[in-house]
């Protein structure tokens, strides 16, 4: 379920009574221990009024208040609170949610069904009400907390979803001298519970024939206790120790997403020994990326945040006398490295399936290994298993002051009727290696297969079933990446590979290098390009220097593109355009023209405009001897119990957010999503396993709408149709211009309340009240526990200003202390309010 994180408090004078109260307060806490005092100096309009129980306490009246629970300063849940004598009440199940140690949570038995008195359960802990942030502050000794990662989302916590239906498409049309051609994109889902059904298609269109191509159907779920996912289906291996191929069967893979973001990926475990209270203070690259309290003795912290592929970690420890010792620890990562206790794994079953190429549907199995051993040290392992085909692999991610090296070696065979077996073996080698101090990083991928025999199970199922011959295969394959930073605003870049077959005839090689900087707000490059291609024994060098300016100082202000390539044959120079334009940068442009030596200009333009129901594209441009016209839409239609809604093109997960009445407002940022008429809208896009922040913008609603909240979190699952509810109500507002009986204003911030004692808010500025749900006529009591007790009679007037809104004009008759209403009312006064 989404959680509550906001709520609208239902007067605007309690709202601002409140604000005006918690600066205050906060001020004078923080600058003076003397008794807090509330001036009433800027008040406009209106008599003296104590205001100082206003300080003296911070209750809530009876009842239960959507509230964020905060514990330690970082937010936990939003929960419904109850409140009994003005103070909270924390049930046995909030308690059992605060990430207690054991030996806490065996004493609740104690508390079956009244409030916990937390300080009494643990010594030193706080429980506080912030009611201008509408927040239960709650202080919890860190002894007493049970140990987990920072940014963990418990899997109780997690959201699976609703069951809901979607397609997702994209249409592209393209015409182009006298043809055309067309081609749809599908990705449809059904989501029940936690099971999600996918099936991805396309349908092509040429002058010849229309295609329906299936790319594949798939069916899978969360396994939470195994941080995995089961996919059954059409689908892919992981393609990290064996290449990946495609498959129709069932397998089991570790999803890194439902990790917390301090336990992804590697990250090095540090420790150390403290003399005293001290703070450890960890830096990368100059920029402190953790900070921690420990206690004497010896501490261990490992739970860092993946930060860049390398960089040595500076840690200081800053004693309690400010002693500071500091010491490195070295971090460079491949992709093979996990952290220290760490595990991946995947397991497969199934048979070979065709993409691209005619595959034979041989069964096989593959399962692969790893595990993070230590700071230096993963290994890994897998095994493949087909009816003619085995492989295993073994190797090793090793980090080292040196940089971060990854080995590892496959050995193949391949079995064949009335002949030997095939069988060779293959070794990779990765290396990555950060140097802060030069801004320098290197990355190496070798691949060299030192046998003819070895063959990936892909190229196996073509291997003639008969004969000794097999394809050529690549013998050598080398990758080098290099970037340099060259002072603040520029960098530089250098990579190139290099393959090479078997038979000797084919060789490949390619070198890029190239320099990015900036020139006040321009940006500027220049590249260089080179090929080989073995095949046929020539080179191609290709130079490019690029130029862009923005002409606006907005965000979205044209920007002026220009591309010269020089070249000995067959120079070229293009300038273009590009661009957003509409109130929300709805529209973008992109118009350029190009003129290359020896040859005609040409020109090309392209259009887009982004909508809450999809996206449409079009692109037109031409040359000597052709035309072409683009045409474009991309969007979603989502099928559900409240209804069916398009929307913008669907992320792998998505939210759907239900606020009925509020039809108009925005959602979140970014796209220009509004919530339709049937009172939904589809945010295309949410984190799997993490804390989404989703809001609703009441802008533009009318007045009579309230929202109850404007911001929720929920932490959906991977592929989840989340729905977050947001209560929208519509009630009319009234002004009312009140008075005492001697005709001046009422006072400022006197509590309101009705004849059955519910609070209705306070009086605002000048003595107007704005009266949320005003009933046709009623009844209000002000100040009904003070000394200014008086009754106001009110009710709507016969029509509104032309603002659209309700005024009302009355008196205030007092009323003593034993007195609920009194013998004769003062005919009441309704007018407008000035036209």
């Amino acid at each position: 379920m989404p959680i509550n994180s906001t709520v609208s408090i239902n007067s605007v004078g309690s709202l601002t009574l409140a604000i005006t109260i918690a600066l205050s307060t906060w001020t004078a806490q923080a600058e003076t221990a003397s008794p807090l005092q509330f001036s009433d100096g800027f008040l406009a309009g209106g008599t003296s009024f104590d205001l100082q129980h206003y300080l003296d306490q911070d209750r809530f009246q009876d009842g239960s208040y959507p509230l964020d629970i905060v514990i330690n300063g970082k937010w936990h849940e939003s929960a419904e609170v109850a409140f009994r004598d003005g103070a909270a009440c924390l049930t046995v199940g909030m308690v059992q949610r605060l990430h207690l140690k054991v030996a806490y949570h065996e004493t609740l038995a104690a508390y079956p069904a009244a409030c916990v008195p937390l300080p009494t359960l643990i010594p030193g802990a706080t429980v506080e009400v912030d009611g201008a942030a509408l927040q239960l502050q709650i202080g919890i000794p860190q002894a007493a907390l049970a140990s987990g990662a920072r940014g963990e989302v418990a899997a109780a916590q997690r959201d699976q979803g609703i069951s809901a239906g979607f397609i997702d498409y994209t249409f592209n049309e393209n015409r182009s001298n006298g043809g055309s051609a067309r081609y749809l994109s599908l990705r449809s889902g059904l989501n029940l519970g936690a099971w999600r059904l996918r099936h991805r298609a396309s349908l092509s269109q040429d002058h010849r024939a229309m295609r329906y191509n299936v790319l594949g159907s798939t069916l899978q779920r969360d396994l939470p206790a195994w941080n995995s996912q089961l996919v059954i289906g059409q689908a892919y291996t992981g393609g990290d120790l064996f290449p990946g191929i495609a498959f129709t069967g069932v397998r089991v893979a570790t999803d890194e997403r439902m990790l917390p973001d301090s336990l992804r990926g590697y990250a090095p475990v540090v420790r150390g020994v403290a003399d005293s209270n001290a703070v450890v203070r960890i830096r990368q690259n100059g920029v402190v990326i953790h900070e921690v309290a420990v206690s004497p003795g010896p501490f261990l912290i490992d739970d860092l945040y993946p930060t860049s592929f390398g960089g040595d970690l500076e840690v200081s420890v800053i004693e309690a006398d400010g002693r500071e010792q500091q010491f490195l620890v070295g971090f460079s990562a491949v992709p093979q490295a996990l952290r220290a206790g760490a595990t991946r794994f995947s397991a497969t079953a199934g048979t070979l399936r065709s993409t691209g190429r005619a595959l034979d549907a041989w069964r096989f199995t593959e399962a692969t290994y790893a595990r993070g051993i230590g700071n230096p040290l993963t290994l890994v392992g897998g095994l493949q298993l087909a009816e003619y085909y085995r492989a295993a692999v073994v190797g090793a991610a090793v980090n080292t002051p040196l940089g971060a090296f990854g080995l590892d070696m496959t050995r193949s065979q391949l079995f064949r009727r009335n002949t030997a077996a095939i069988a060779g073996n293959s070794l990779r080698v990765n290396y990555q290696r950060y140097v802060e101090r030069t801004g320098t990083h290197v990355g190496v991928a070798a691949y060299h297969y030192s046998t003819g025999g070895f063959l990936a199970l892909a190229d196996a199922v073509h291997a003639p079933s008969r004969g000794n011959d097999v394809a050529p295969q690549p013998r050598q394959r080398y990758q080098v990446n290099l970037s340099q930073r060259l002072g603040e605003r520029s960098s530089l870049y250098i990579s190139g590979g290099h393959a090479s077959y078997r038979d000797g005839a084919q060789r490949q090689n390619d070198v890029q290098f190239g320099l990015q900087s900036t020139l006040g707000r321009a940006n500027y490059g220049a590249s260089v390009t080179r090929y080989r291609n073995g095949m046929q024994a020539q080179h191609d060098t290709r130079y490019a220097l690029t130029f862009s300016l923005p002409l606006g100082g907005n965000a979205g202000a044209s920007r002026l593109h220009a591309l010269l390539s020089p070249a000995q044959r067959e120079g070229r120079l293009q300038l273009g355009l590009s661009g957003t334009s509409g109130e929300a940068d709805d529209v973008s442009y992109n118009v350029s023209a190009a003129s290359t030596h020896g040859r005609a200009a040409n020109y090309n333009s392209n259009v887009a405009y982004r909508s809450g129901l999809g996206t449409l594209t079009a692109g037109y441009g031409g040359g000597a001897g052709y035309d072409s016209l683009n045409l474009g839409a991309a969007g979603s239609v989502v099928f559900h119990a409240g209804g069916i809604n398009p929307g913008v093109p669907l992320g792998d997960g998505f939210a759907l957010i239900q606020a009925a009445g509020a039809v108009g407002a925005h959602v979140g940022s970014g796209d220009p999503i509004r919530v339709a008429r049937n009172g939904y809208a589809v945010l295309p896009h949410v984190s799997p396993y993490r804390w989404n922040q989703i809001d609703l913008d009441p802008a533009g609603l009318p007045l009579e709408i309230e929202l109850q909240q404007t911001s929720q979190r929920v932490a959906p699952t991977a592929g989840s149709i989340v729905r977050v509810v947001f209560d929208a109500r519509a009630q009319r507002t009234l002004f009312i211009d009140a008075t005492d009986v001697h005709g001046d204003p009422l006072p400022f911030a006197a509590l309101l309340e009705d004849e059955e004692g519910q609070a209705m808010g306070a009086v605002g500025q000048g003595g107007v009240i704005q009266l949320r749900g005003a009933l046709d006529k009623g009844v209000l009591i002000v100040d009904p526990q003070g000394s200014r007790r008086c009754r106001l009679d009110y009710r709507i007037p016969n029509a509104a200003d032309v603002h659209g809104l309700w005024w009302h004009v009355a008196q205030c008759v007092p009323l003593s202390s034993d007195e609920l209403s009194p013998p004769l009312p003062l005919p009441l006064r309704s007018v407008d309010a000035p036209q």
